[in-house]
């Protein structure tokens, strides 16, 4: 019952950062006046989401630490994994990605691309379900998660939230929402926004991630050939968003045109398409590989199981036995 802890978690921690990030947040006015691009770092106006990275990286490695004889080790791979995943969060929300990304579009659209795929795929694969669990203090981890986990209604909402279709749907969906100009323009100038924005394509990832990986000791409801299936359901709505907004003759988003540049050498226009790209472009890679990943992994499986199928039996071969014909004397 435990394994749906994490995704649970996640939705609430979004939701809460979100609520608390918005109330601190100064307006999204891109670099402040008298800062540069190195020194516009995001945790000075808005450090919320440094403290719940913070906290997440203190559970991971507490849960470690008290988990003398774990019945599925971690090994270094996956705590490498799990520690990039906070970098890479930590570098679109709290670094100068964070203040420039009002500035260009293509920027901003790095920054998703991080919060929405890389982020929340390497926390996932550093299995972080058992570990974080464990650094919960006593009374959290007995006294409400276990609480939580064990409610009917708390057990219905983790069924809805992780169905294939619901996931798949939310992620795909969310992204056009955030990529149609009326609502983009106005997360680039609504602290409220922005961070509904973020958030949402945060928890989104998140979920879209989780059918796909397998944290022990969670297991995806998705056999391996459904889990290629899904991943390619998304390659074609994101070339076709990436493709409109890289070939796209005119301006689409008001919102960059409004705010002076650090660097004026890069045109508005090209700035949309290298955007384009970046939405494009390392999407689609990312499934492509990730699908490929889950194909070896499927095979592994099926070599583990049967380690030595059965070989055909060869075809008998005529000879000179009653069957060698009518001229046999």
């Amino acid at each position: 019952m435990m394994r749906w802890a994490v995704p649970a978690g996640i939705v609430a921690g979004g939701l809460a950062a979100l609520a608390v990030g918005a109330g601190l947040a100064s307006a999204h006015q891109g670099i402040p006046p008298g800062q540069t691009p190195a020194t516009a770092w995001g945790f000075v106006t808005n450090p919320v989401p440094s403290l719940f990275l913070l906290a997440a990286l203190y559970l991971y490695i507490n849960g470690l630490n008290n988990w003398p004889n774990p019945t599925h080790p971690i090994n270094n791979w996956q705590k490498g994994s799990f520690f990039a995943g906070i970098l890479v969060l930590f570098a679109a929300l709290q670094s100068p990605m964070e203040p420039l990304a009002e500035h260009y579009f293509s920027i901003h659209q790095l920054q998703h691309l991080l919060v929405r795929m890389v982020g929340p795929l390497l926390l996932l694969l550093g299995a972080p379900l058992t570990p974080m669990l464990r650094g919960m203090p006593p009374w959290l981890r007995k006294g409400v998660v276990r609480r939580l986990v064990r409610m009917p209604p708390a057990r219905w909402v983790y069924g809805k939230i992780t169905n294939p279709i619901f996931t798949v749907v939310t992620f795909l969906g969310l992204l056009y929402v955030w990529q149609a100009p009326g609502p983009h323009d106005l997360a680039v100038h609504n602290d409220w926004v922005h961070e509904l924005m973020h958030g949402t394509m945060l928890i989104s990832g998140f979920l879209f991630w989780w059918i796909v990986i397998d944290p022990k000791p969670h297991r995806s409801r998705l056999h391996y050939g459904l889990r290629v299936l899904y991943l390619g359901l998304i390659v074609l709505p994101n070339t076709l968003l990436g493709a409109a907004i890289t070939f796209q003759e005119g301006l689409i988003y008001s919102a960059y045109q409004e705010l002076p540049r650090p660097w004026e050498g890069l045109s508005h226009l090209s700035d949309q398409r290298f955007g384009g790209l970046m939405l494009w472009v390392p999407g689609d890679m990312m499934c492509i590989i990730s699908a490929g990943i889950v194909m070896y992994m499927w095979y592994q499986r099926e070599m583990e199981e049967n380690p030595n199928p059965p070989l055909p039996l060869p075809k008998e071969e005529k000879g000179d036995g009653d069957d060698a014909g009518p001229n046999r004397r």
